[in-house]
């Protein structure tokens, strides 16, 4: 909330009167209400991620689709997220002229990004002992993600390339701006067939004969 309130408050400062130089939309409103949706959304997805645990029981059908299915699931929750703030970021386009190529490359980091962690959430619930146990480590590693995003900007200058490693917001800040890494883009890809390979493994145990 905190971040569509900023958004909003922005966005209708400079709405409300003509400005003296031209503004440019994407880098003052845009690209920072993504990075903050972003931020925010690794927050909010361990809530969600967390009755996967309770989904990954037995069922009577396979293992790969229940892990599929439970996958998809949250993904369309977040995705549904995603298109709220999809709908204020419409609204400027009625008073002026974005550049909707980085807006679709900035959702497109924000989805590969929560992709990847739904993922690895589901990893972890897969080893979890409960749903509480998930949730709370799966907080954990979102917690590290936004302090170490944070810290890589407003760090102490010699540790940032640590926290720059550990940190989302490079790869997400670059998609805001229009650029599609293919690094990023692989990384993401990998990340979210790696954390399904290893629920699979750590679920099914014929595949671990």
């Amino acid at each position: 909330m905190a971040a569509l309130n900023a958004f909003l408050d922005q966005s209708s400062q400079a709405l409300s009167a003509p400005p003296v130089q031209p503004v440019n939309i994407n880098q003052h409103l845009i690209r920072p209400f993504l990075l903050q949706v972003g931020l925010i959304a690794l927050l909010v997805l361990p809530l969600i991620t967390a009755r996967a645990a309770a989904a990954l029981t037995p069922a009577p059908v396979t293992r790969s689709q229940v892990t599929l299915t439970t996958f998809a699931g949250t993904l369309i929750v977040y995705s549904t997220m995603l298109l709220v703030s999809m709908v204020l970021v419409a609204v400027l386009f009625l008073y002026g002229a974005p550049e909707w190529g980085s807006i679709a490359s900035g959702y497109l980091g924000l989805l590969l990004i929560g992709a990847a962690f739904i993922s690895t959430a589901l990893f972890i619930s897969s080893l979890a002992t409960s749903a509480v146990a998930a949730g709370i480590a799966t907080c954990a590693i979102s917690l590290v993600l936004v302090a170490a995003t944070w810290l890589a900007r407003s760090g102490a200058p010699g540790a940032r390339p640590v926290f720059r490693a550990l940190s989302v917001g490079e790869g997400l800040d670059d998609f805001t701006k229009g650029v599609l890494d293919t690094g990023h883009i692989v990384s993401c890809l990998t990340i979210i067939a790696l954390g399904l390979f290893l629920t699979l493994r750590a679920r099914d145990p014929e595949t671990t004969r």
